[in-house]
């Protein structure tokens, strides 16, 4: 087991050492951020210093203690997963599509007058599955490969943009909406009790409680801000995105991270009528109303009490409970 256990550290000891010599190579695209890089490869020798210390210090030769190292070999192998999937491997494969989205995301940040906040890092190593994504720990955002040809998607990177927003800025920008969403479903709980409904509501409830408080309200934050931004554009480019959705039937439907695509639509349209833009709401709402139609997507149980009128107003657009 001692033998193993060495094993296991000199192992992650020479992947660290690997992946500084590349970040040292003189192929790294100099366009990168610098302090980026730097800071990647102080966090790598960092990472590198603790692991010749554990090697070192005569831990791993005591059998007792091989519980323990295991546990210190795994948060070790975190860390390093951490460093590679989010820094090195956004540096070691920064090329031309990057430096295309640096000098889009410097002009995007220029134009909004972004002044608390420096333009984010764009990596193209994102895959179909996950789409667009951010970090906002590294300020980093990534978009699939080749997605500098996909101008139409472009709308996208402001949501992503909002959660770097929503990061430094969330209670600026949520209010009072969590304590309305707790009265709300607070009410609803006592309901259950007081008409004599289900008492599996209960849970139910408070599962989408949590939800909006983990997850949906800074989705829906982050589609406001590329609302504000975009215009009725960040509309058309959400409803493109709705028909992939709706092939698997998953229109109304919510998770863990994210609320539904109609609840989305919903918040989406009603600040772009707020903002003016009266006309182009008609136009999408009717597009919308065709596209639901023609998808058909069942609508859940108790929808209505998911993203009620009270929390997400509706704009004439039906709510099946």
């Amino acid at each position: 087991m001692i033998f193993f256990l060495k094993g296991l550290f000199f192992d992650q000891a020479s992947k660290i050492s690997k992946m500084m010599e590349e970040l040292n190579a003189s192929t790294i695209s100099p366009e990168i951020d610098s302090a980026f890089l730097q800071k990647t490869k102080d966090l790598l020798h960092e990472l590198y210093q603790e692991t010749q210390l554990l090697i070192g210090s005569g831990d791993l030769d005591i059998e007792s203690l091989a519980s323990n190292n295991i546990i210190r070999y795994n948060t070790i192998h975190e860390k390093i997963l951490n460093i590679e999937l989010f820094r090195f491997l956004v540096i070691i494969n920064y090329d031309d599509a990057e430096i295309y989205f640096k000098k889009k995301i410097t002009k995007i940040y220029e134009e909004i007058n972004c002044f608390f906040q420096n333009p984010p890092i764009i990596t193209t190593i994102s895959n179909s599955d996950d789409y667009f994504w951010a970090f906002p720990g590294y300020d980093i955002i990534a978009v699939p490969n080749g997605e500098q040809r996909n101008l139409l998607n472009l709308p996208d990177l402001y949501h992503e943009m909002g959660h770097l927003f929503f990061s430094q800025y969330e209670k600026f920008l949520i209010g009072k909406i969590n304590k309305s969403i707790e009265v709300f479903y607070n009410k609803e709980i006592i309901r259950v009790d007081s008409e004599q409904r289900a008492q599996t509501l209960k849970g139910f409830y408070r599962e989408k409680l949590v939800r909006w408080a983990n997850a949906w309200v800074m989705e829906f934050s982050c589609d406001l801000i590329a609302t504000y931004l975009v215009g009725p554009a960040y509309a058309w480019t959400n409803l493109k995105i709705c028909t992939l959705s709706s092939g698997h039937s998953n229109i109304y439907n919510d998770s863990a991270k994210h609320p539904s695509d109609e609840a989305r639509m919903r918040a989406i349209c009603y600040l772009l009528s707020k903002m003016g833009h009266s006309a182009e709401v008609s136009e999408i709402d009717a597009a919308w109303d065709k596209f639901l139609k023609a998808t058909n997507n069942p609508v859940p149980a108790n929808y209505g009490d998911v993203f009620p009128k009270e929390l997400l107003v509706s704009r004439q657009v039906k709510i099946v409970g």
